[in-house]
């Protein structure tokens, strides 16, 4: 399964895209190659905007635009990525008010996965709304609010880390080479929901992941705690 990484990138990019859709909240720039369900895909973000900006009780963003593209190799080239940007990286996010990602339509990638991908980016432009310094700052509390509020889980058997009761700390999950906190993204933020309330994703986006005075508890305590949560949900 491929993952998505927001990176804030101040970009100034001329679309090469000839075809434009328009919905309430979106404008996306995309090719023929979506012809074909290029108003599925905009009502497949469209109908989670009010449900993310609830969620995250942020204001209305301004219009977002969404760039899709045919090719990874296009796509990298227009983003101007270097040698130190991953090559499993294939969507990204300027402040909040653009993404720019594959197409779900390209041949290489899984249509769904796709559309949570760019559901992913959009909780990020949310989360970038409501605090601009918050990307990937911290990186486990960036990439689990968009994962959690684009329903993109793991299947918690094939976490062998897990099973062996060992979860990832909160620096392995801010290391960028390491996949744990795409796997384990959805639980944590799922734990903050349900036993911290619904205030809770709010309040750490705009004190950038400060546990200690969000939570009361320290980076291991807090760990422990959103782990006890798992195994006793989950039954691992």
């Amino acid at each position: 399964m491929k993952f998505i990484i927001a990176i804030l990138l101040i970009i100034c990019c001329t679309s090469l895209e000839a075809r434009i859709y328009k919905t309430k909240h979106f404008k996306i720039f995309y090719t023929k190659l979506d012809d074909k369900n290029i108003k599925e895909i905009a009502d497949s973000v469209e109908n989670n905007y009010t449900r993310i900006i609830t969620n995250l009780q942020s204001s209305e963003l301004q219009i977002v635009s969404i760039h899709y593209y045919t090719d990874t190799e296009n796509f990298r080239k227009v983003m101007n990525f270097g040698p130190k940007v991953p090559a499993w990286v294939n969507g990204i996010t300027h402040p909040d008010s653009a993404i720019h990602m594959l197409s779900p339509n390209v041949p290489t990638e899984d249509y769904q996965t796709t559309i949570r991908g760019t559901i992913h980016e959009f909780a990020h432009c949310v989360s970038g709304h409501i605090n601009p310094t918050i990307p990937n700052k911290p990186r486990w509390l960036w990439e689990a609010v968009a994962i959690y509020e684009s329903n993109q889980t793991s299947d918690l058997r094939n976490l062998t880390y897990l099973i062996s009761q060992k979860p990832p700390t909160l620096n392995e999950l801010n290391d960028l080479s390491k996949p744990y906190v795409y796997e384990v993204g959805y639980f944590i933020a799922e734990y903050l929901v349900e036993i911290k309330g619904s205030d809770v994703l709010n309040a750490l986006i705009k004190n950038n992941g400060n546990i200690q005075q969000t939570l009361n508890m320290n980076d291991e305590e807090f760990t422990k705690q959103w782990f006890a949560f798992v195994k006793k949900k989950y039954g691992i």
